[in-house]
């Protein structure tokens, strides 16, 4: 094996991988460069370095042969074929490391998931056969290529083979009658170019300080370990917390002595009800529904289960005056997903005006919010919430599973094959990272309009400060020590449950005000209470490792590598896009720089920069309806499909 290994010639292009200097201090908001991760036997964890299945094959890449395959026996007995035109010589069978072998940092500095990688891993971590509903491929000419039932969950996800194109059913007859045939497979697997799989997202200066090995079943001796590691973690993170919040509390003092001593009059608006802060004004809750009754809506909560077996809750925004059109469908479908610490709650905490009741009232739309995993306390279909499993992902599950799943949901009870989404932040963080080639651009079709509120792609000048710059210097094994395995600090759910609510708003308020420059300059005082009992949720220790850890967003300064020539093709949805003057956490120039250099496929239906908007302003400003929500009841109605009766009075037009 050592001498295999010695053998082969590392392309050249590996040395890029060298660590940095560790004096050296990066200054610059610009992304640095990825680097291809192909042929790299170093990547090879060290558990699998000896085992004689990983070999490298002669081009470069990790290969393997599986005992399980019986490729070295009846290589004797092969005829030739184009597949391999000389049978009686023993080939490897090109394999990657499954992405089950690595943990959620390690994926995503490979990339992984990916297209061709994610039903693979969503197998391995929800059981069972995972099928993408859409697209079939006929699975007797994959077997005829060498590639059966099963195939591409070896094949190589740092060097592709090529493969069979996909081919959409024609109608429903086809289907039934092609049924015995046909299996199905995972978007975009056969025709992602190669370079989106073989170029990482985050490409590390080396994987030996990751920790590749996933968490396993816990065993008592795991359960042991993993108390006393997460007890000592709990009080680091505790101690960073309180140092945090200290500082931010003095900061927000000093700011506020010069109000003291001249204060302001707050701002009163015309539509403001005295009445209802008389009512209702003092009640906060958990539960989003509570808002929805208070303003003569309701929510019905919905449960959505992702590929890999994580249930999320989703919220319908119902409106009992809304009526059926002509049809018997309702309105046009909107999805609405929340940013980094938030969730459906932030967007129904301003009575009438909140963005999800002011759509369903004043655009007549079917409103859907969508929550990532891990939050509203909904669980997986074989983890518990204290098996670090349950914790073990980034922002790249949320991408490939969590929002086709909750796209694929809106779509089903809507009976629309298109919806408008708007994502603010993280939320369309992620859905800029879905969209791209290797990983699921065909969810594009799905989307009538893209909306994104604050596009979380460009890291801004925040990240270049504390603790940013604290966090980023941390490798996987140190991060872990400090913040563990399971959730963020977890004393800020605990504090979430059990702290008087106003308390809660105040230091929560102190905290990401000083963190993520979110002020009060803009909004209406008397919510904030209500606004932070969604703020902030539970999230991955692995997922913040993601944003700020060394080698992650606040790092690299850009979500995807910035050095490829393409992240995008013809599938991506029309794009409109919101950014804040007064955003300082991430940056909207150098993504339209992008958009106008480089993706030409991409339509940009209408740039709007707020001048006085921070970095949530679009929905929690008193002035949103003002400020955004028109503007938005425009992107979607001049993008959505006609309803019937709309087609109806223009065809009657025509005739006239």
């Amino acid at each position: 094996m050592a001498s295999l290994l010695t053998s082969i010639p590392v392309p050249t292009v590996l040395t890029t991988l060298a660590p940095p200097s560790p004096t050296r201090i990066k200054q610059s908001l610009s992304p640095q460069p990825g680097a291809p991760l192909f042929g790299d036997p170093s990547l090879v964890p060290a558990k699998y370095a000896g085992d004689e299945k990983y070999l490298v094959s002669p081009s470069g890449s990790l290969a393997a042969l599986s005992p399980a395959s019986p490729a070295s026996d009846a290589s004797s007995s092969a005829s030739a074929s184009a597949v391999n035109p000389h049978p009686h010589r023993q080939r490897p069978v090109p394999l990657a490391l499954p992405s089950q072998l690595l943990d959620a940092p390690a994926r995503a500095a490979m990339s992984l998931p990916n297209a061709a990688s994610a039903a693979g891993q969503a197998r391995a971590v929800r059981g069972g056969e995972v099928r993408t509903p859409e697209y079939e491929v006929d699975s007797l000419l994959d077997e005829g290529h060498g590639h059966g039932r099963g195939a591409h969950e070896t094949a190589p996800l740092l060097a592709p083979t090529p493969r069979p194109a996909l081919s959409r059913s024609s109608s429903a007859a086809s289907t039934a009658s092609t049924r015995g045939v046909l299996r199905r497979i995972f978007i975009d697997r056969a025709s992602t170019p190669s370079q989106h799989l073989s170029r990482p997202t985050f490409p590390p200066p080396s994987l030996s300080t990751y920790s590749p090995i996933p968490p396993s079943p816990l065993t008592l001796r795991a359960k042991l370990n993993l108390f006393i590691n997460q007890t000592i973690s709990i009080a680091l993170s505790t101690f960073f917390l309180v140092f945090v919040v200290l500082w931010a509390v003095a900061a927000e003092v000093c700011k506020a002595l010069p109000k003291w001593v001249w204060p302001s009059k707050p701002q009163r608006f015309p539509w403001e009800d005295e009445t209802y802060w008389k009512k209702h004004g003092k009640k906060v809750s958990k539960e989003p529904k509570d808002y929805a009754q208070q303003v003569g809506m309701d929510i019905e909560n919905q449960t959505v289960e992702t590929d890999d077996g994580y249930f999320l809750r989703m919220h319908r925004v119902i409106d009992p005056e809304a009526r059926p059109r002509s049809d018997g469908r309702g309105g046009f479908p909107v999805l609405i997903l929340h940013g980094l610490f938030q969730s459906s709650g932030s967007f129904v905490t301003s009575e009438e005006r909140s963005l999800a009741f002011w759509l369903a009232k004043h655009g007549g739309y079917q409103v859907y919010l969508g929550n990532t995993r891990g939050i509203f306390n909904m669980g997986h279909r074989n983890f518990s919430q204290n098996d670090p499993r349950f914790w073990d992902w980034t922002i790249r599950e949320l991408a490939m599973y969590d929002l086709p799943a909750m796209v694929d949901h809106v779509c089903r009870e809507t009976g629309y094959d298109k919806i408008a989404f708007i994502g603010h932040s993280q939320g369309n963080g992620l859905t800029f990272i879905s969209l791209s080639l290797g990983m699921c651009p065909n969810l594009g079709k799905k989307m009538s309009v893209f909306i994104a509120l604050a596009p979380a792609v460009y890291a801004g000048p925040l990240t270049t400060g504390f603790p940013f710059t604290t966090l980023n210097k941390m490798e996987w094994s140190q991060w872990k020590r400090f913040f563990g395995v399971l959730d963020f600090i977890p004393i800020m759910r605990w504090a979430y449950d059990y702290a008087p609510p106003k308390l809660f708003a105040v230091l929560g308020y102190t905290m990401f005000a000083f963190l993520f420059s979110w002020t009060d300059t803009n909004w209406l005082h008397q919510r904030k209470t209500k606004m932070f009992r969604f703020t902030p949720t539970p999230v991955s220790s692995a997922s913040i490792f993601w944003w700020c850890g060394k080698g992650g967003f606040a790092d690299r300064k850009c979500t995807l590598d910035d050095t490829l020539e393409r992240w995008y093709d013809d599938r991506f949805p029309p794009l409109s896009i919101y950014h804040g003057g007064r955003d300082y956490l991430v940056l909207t120039e150098p993504l339209l720089e992008r958009l106008e250099h480089k993706e030409k496929d991409v339509k940009v239906i209408k740039v709007t920069k707020l001048d006085k908007s921070e970095h949530c302003d679009f929905y929690w400003a008193a002035e949103a309806v003002e400020w955004a929500y028109m503007s938005l009841l425009d992107d979607i109605e001049s993008t959505r499909p006609k309803y019937p009766d709309e087609e109806d009075s223009s065809t009657d037009q025509d005739r006239e």
